[in-house]
């Protein structure tokens, strides 16, 4: 074997090394990222739900609205009535959730959220939700899978109850995204995509090698030193 083919034979054996190490690492960082995604995407079980948020979602398989009982001076029946015909209106699927900002739930105000939220998206549907607290205090976000809203209305969670939410309720139609989401899809573009980055990575380390060979010879007119004979 003369020293052009060896020297061929090497270049590609380091290229075909480096193609499957990236391959390999894109395999294994798509299987990671699809578990951490599975993952975050399971709910949390309900013995994990305070009792508040399991109240909550029990109130809310009726009409829609959920008005906890030491809210009730925020929102009476007249007007939890008017949020839900609003709701009852709206094309995505909405729930309202009327309850007092307090410390004492079993939980933090954000792990309260979360895990409605979660248990919302059980039931495999996606929408929206509207958590009043008191005038400036609220929240508003998507349940389910790839959704966000459009609008940002947390200054106007101010006056009246049974008039914002209602408002609220009829502008989520138009400001809700669904953009749809390749499972597969991933910062290499799939495992297609994975292969693809690695034969370019192999071809730019073939390139590379040759390049820096062919200055070495063509500069110093040796052979590599060492045992390494080309």
């Amino acid at each position: 074997m003369n020293r052009v083919t060896r020297g061929l034979v090497s270049l590609g054996v380091a290229a075909g090394l480096a193609a499957g190490s990236a391959v390999l690492a894109t395999q294994v960082l798509h299987d990671r990222r699809a578990d951490a995604v599975a993952a975050q995407g399971e709910p949390l079980k309900a013995e994990a739900r305070t009792d508040r948020v399991v109240n909550a979602l029990a109130g809310l398989a009726d009409d829609g609205v959920y008005v906890a009982p030491d809210a009730r001076d925020m929102l009476d029946r007249a007007g939890e009535k008017r949020v839900a015909r609003a709701v009852a209106a709206a094309q995505t699927p909405v729930k309202v959730v009327v309850w007092t900002d307090t410390r004492h739930a079993g939980a933090s105000g954000f792990d309260t959220v979360q895990q409605l939220e979660a248990g919302l998206a059980e039931s495999g549907e996606r929408g929206v939700y509207l958590i009043w607290q008191g005038p400036e205090n609220g929240d508003i976000n998507t349940f389910g899978p790839y959704g966000y809203l459009t609008m940002s209305p947390h200054d106007e969670f101010a006056g009246d109850p049974s008039v914002t939410l209602p408002r609220l309720v009829k502008r989520v139609d138009g400001e809700v995204r669904w953009p749809e989401r390749d499972t597969e899809s991933d910062y290499w573009g799939g495992v297609s995509g994975g292969i693809m980055a690695g034969a370019l990575i192999g071809v730019g380390v073939l390139l590379g090698i040759g390049t820096l060979y062919g200055l070495f010879v063509g500069t110093t007119k040796r052979r590599l030193p060492g045992t390494w004979r080309w």
